[in-house]
């Protein structure tokens, strides 16, 4: 019942705002280099499980939808200076982005595992995050942006963190031994390990679950709220369900027995 009345008093806060917001263009920021979610197709256009979603929710608002490709460490950037209206980039929610941005709620939830060098793992015995994290010295390597540090900085013993520039340059790094372990979301994880299968491995056990929302600019309160009343209606809508049937089948291709709903199943635990 507080989820219904919670629902329309945003469909009311729609209302007063409809009028300003149905006849511009809903800008979607996003870097379009992470398949499932965020990548192009072989014309070069727009796809994935965030490019659906944003059409989803520019239908929700009656507005149409331009997606705009950025580099992921300058998406909050790109929102302070007005070049986008949202960021629907599989970005963690984590109190220092929202600092600067305001999110709104998790729509996901990544399952964060990780891309270990081979030789690391087949060196040391461990089965769960809190036995690698008692590993001391373990070098941990991600982009600056990403939170496959803060982890590890705050939970591991004696870490040492290698900060590099971008996902491709950590999984070199894993690669040629610089660095033992890179904390990242499951597919992203199976991705890499698969095209590296000599010299990396998948480290399963859960290091987290990084709770992923849409990013707008500090002020835009009237966006937000339409933006939690549209994630509101993501299971009672189909949104889920739709995005299942065109993805579930590439989700097992990386996840073999899992669905749209391998990363919601957090939410649903608390239902």
């Amino acid at each position: 019942m507080k989820k219904l009345l919670y629902i329309l008093f945003l469909l009311l806060t729609i209302g007063l705002t409809s009028a300003c917001q149905n006849s511009t263009t809903l800008r979607v920021g996003m870097d379009l280099r992470w398949a499932p979610f965020e990548t192009l197709d072989s014309q070069g256009k727009p796809t994935g499980i965030s490019v659906d979603l944003a059409y989803e929710l520019g239908t929700f608002l009656n507005r149409e939808v331009e997606i705009v490709n950025l580099e992921f460490g300058s998406l909050i950037t790109a929102l302070e200076t007005k070049q986008i209206d949202v960021i629907i980039g599989s970005m963690t929610i984590t109190a220092e982005r929202a600092q600067k941005i305001n999110f709104s709620d998790p729509y996901f939830y990544f399952p964060l595992i990780t891309v270990m060098n081979k030789t690391f793992y087949e060196s040391n015995t461990f089965e769960t995050k809190d036995e690698l994290f008692a590993i001391p010295g373990v070098k941990y390597v991600g982009p600056k942006t990403f939170i496959s540090l803060s982890i590890p900085r705050e939970e591991a013993l004696n870490p040492i963190i290698l900060e590099v520039n971008d996902a491709n340059a950590a999984v070199l790094e894993v690669i040629s031994g610089s660095a033992d372990a890179f904390i990242i979301s499951a597919s992203s994880a199976v991705n890499y390990a698969n095209a590296n299968p000599d010299t990396t491995v998948i480290f399963w056990d859960p290091i987290d679950y990084s709770p992923i929302g849409m990013g707008v600019s500090k002020g835009n309160d009237a966006l937000l709220a339409s933006i939690n009343a549209f994630i509101a209606t993501l299971f009672t809508d189909g949104v889920y369900d739709r995005l299942g049937e065109k993805y579930n089948d590439i989700i097992a291709q990386g996840l073999p027995g899992q669905t749209i709903y391998f990363y919601t199943k957090v939410e649903d635990e608390n239902e």
